[in-house]
C-alpha cells in the first residue's frame, strides 16, 4: 500500500505587503496555488491513500477562499477515488469544547475521514488502520488518547505535534504541547507527523512530512514538499512541488566599508532575474551607521523591486555598545504609569481620573502586547 503524506498548509496565511493585480495577497494566493500543484501531484502519484497531519487552515475559523479551494481539493481527489484522513491541527482546531470546527463542513463526504474532536478516532482503509489522534486540549490528553489504540497489524499513527526529542526547537512557543517520544517507540508500519515546517525523520519510522511552502525566514533551509511512502517496504519519497523561493544570504561582514561599498555588494549580490518572485533577506554585519544611512534609500528600493519580499537587515557595528549602556528597564505600564504622574503633576490631566486612565490603558497596552505575540507566532 502506498500513501502521500502532507501536513500545514495553513490555507488562508497572508503576509508581507505585496498584492497581485486584483488586489490580493501575493503571498496568500501563493500558498492557494501550492495547495492546487499539491492536489494535482497527488492524482499523478495516484497512492491508496492521503493523510494530512494537521493545520489545513491557518486560522479556527478560516474565511470563504480557503475554506473553497481546500473544498475543491477534496473534491479533485474524490473524484481520483483517492481517500483522505485528516486530523485537526493547532491552528485549526478550536480551544474550546464549545466551538464549531471548520472540517465539520466537509464530514460525510466520501472518500474524506475526519478526526476533529480532540479524540482519538481509527479508520480503515484496505488492510490497513489508521489510527489518529488530533489536536487536544490538555497536553495529557495525549497520552490518554493514545492508550485506546489497539493494534491490529497493519497499523499507520497520525499526529500533530512537536515531538519532545526534536533537536531543532525554533517552532517552541508558549504552550507548546510536546508529543512523548515513547509514542515513536511503538511498532506501527509508519508515523505521520505534523506541525514541523521541515521534512525531517524522526526515528525509523516517523517522520514530518514538512509544509510546501516557507512561512517565516527560519524555514529558509528546510526541505520542502510531500512525502511518499510505501508501506510494506517502509521506503519513504521526498517529492518537491515547486522550486525553492526563499533565500537567506549568509550575513556579510561590512567592517571598514564606505556606502559606495556596501552599496556595490548588494548590487553584486542580488541580480535582479536571481531574485525575482523570490523571499530575500539580507544581513549586513558591523555596518558603520553613518555609512549605511548614506546610502542612496530609493537606489535599495529598486535593487529588491523584482523580489516577491526584499528585507536589508543591517546590524550596526556601535549596537553592542548601546546595549551595554545601563538602561531604564521600566514595562510598559510601568512606563505608561509615569507618564500619567508626571501629566497629572502638571494638571494635564485629572487627579481625580488618573487611575480609571491607567486601568484602561492597562488593559489596552495588554491586549495590544498580545495581539502582537500572536502575530509573531503565527505561523508556527
Amino acid at each position: 500500500m502506498k500513501i502521500v503524506h502532507l501536513a500545514d498548509s495553513h490555507l488562508g496565511f497572508s503576509s508581507y505587503s505585496k498584492l497581485d493585480e486584483y488586489g490580493r495577497n501575493r503571498i496568500e494566493e501563493m500558498v492557494y496555488s501550492g495547495f492546487d500543484q499539491v492536489i494535482d501531484k497527488i492524482i499523478e502519484l495516484n497512492p491508496d491513500a492521503v493523510i494530512h497531519a494537521g493545520d489545513v487552515f491557518h486560522h479556527v475559523r478560516p474565511k470563504i477562499r480557503p475554506l473553497y479551494v481546500f473544498q475543491r481539493g477534496l473534491l479533485k481527489l474524490r473524484k481520483a477515488g483517492i481517500p483522505v484522513i485528516i486530523i485537526s491541527g493547532n491552528h485549526d482546531a478550536p480551544k474550546s469544547y464549545s466551538q464549531t470546527s471548520p472540517f465539520l463542513l466537509f464530514k460525510g463526504l466520501e472518500g474524506v475521514h475526519i478526526a476533529c474532536k480532540y479524540k482519538y478516532k481509527r479508520f480503515e482503509i484496505g488492510d490497513h488502520h489508521f489510527h489518529c489522534i488530533p489536536f487536544c486540549l490538555d497536553p495529557g490528553e495525549y497520552s490518554t488518547e493514545f492508550k485506546k489504540i489497539k493494534r491490529e497489524g497493519r497499523d499507520v499513527l497520525v499526529m500533530h505535534g512537536l515531538v519532545e526529542s526534536l533537536s531543532n526547537r525554533r517552532m517552541r512557543s508558549v504552550g507548546e504541547h510536546e508529543l512523548s517520544d515513547s509514542f515513536l517507540k511503538s511498532d506501527f508500519d509508519y508515523i505521520a507527523l505534523g506541525h514541523f515546517h521541515g521534512q525531517a525523520q524522526i526515528s525509523g519510522n516517523a517522520w514530518y512530512s514538512g509544509s510546501v511552502e516557507y512561512f517565516n525566514f527560519g524555514e529558509a533551509r528546510d526541505h520542502k514538499g510531500i512525502l511518499q511512502v510505501d508501506l510494506e517496504s517502509g521506503h519513504v519519497e521526498r517529492i518537491p512541488i515547486q522550486p525553492e523561493y526563499m533565500k537567506d544570504y549568509p550575513a556579510i561582514d561590512c567592517s571598514g566599508m564606505r556606502s559606495q561599498e556596501i552599496a556595490g555588494c548588494l548590487m553584486e549580490l542580488c541580480q535582479e532575474d536571481d531574485i525575482r518572485d523570490m523571499m530575500v533577506r539580507i544581513t549586513l554585519k558591523n555596518v558603520n551607521r553613518a555609512a549605511y544611512r548614506s546610502i542612496d534609500q530609493s537606489r535599495l528600493s529598486r535593487l529588491g523591486s523584482s523580489a516577491l519580499y526584499f528585507k536589508i537587515r543591517p546590524e550596526f557595528a556601535d549596537e553592542e555598545e548601546h546595549l551595554s549602556r545601563p538602561v531604564d528597564r521600566r514595562t510598559l505600564e510601568e512606563e505608561f504609569s509615569f507618564y500619567l504622574e508626571q501629566e497629572a503633576g502638571q494638571s494635564r490631566i485629572a487627579a481625580a481620573i488618573k487611575s480609571d486612565v491607567l486601568s484602561y490603558g492597562s488593559k489596552i497596552m495588554k491586549r495590544a502586547v498580545s495581539a502582537r505575540q500572536r502575530e509573531m507566532l503565527d505561523a508556527s
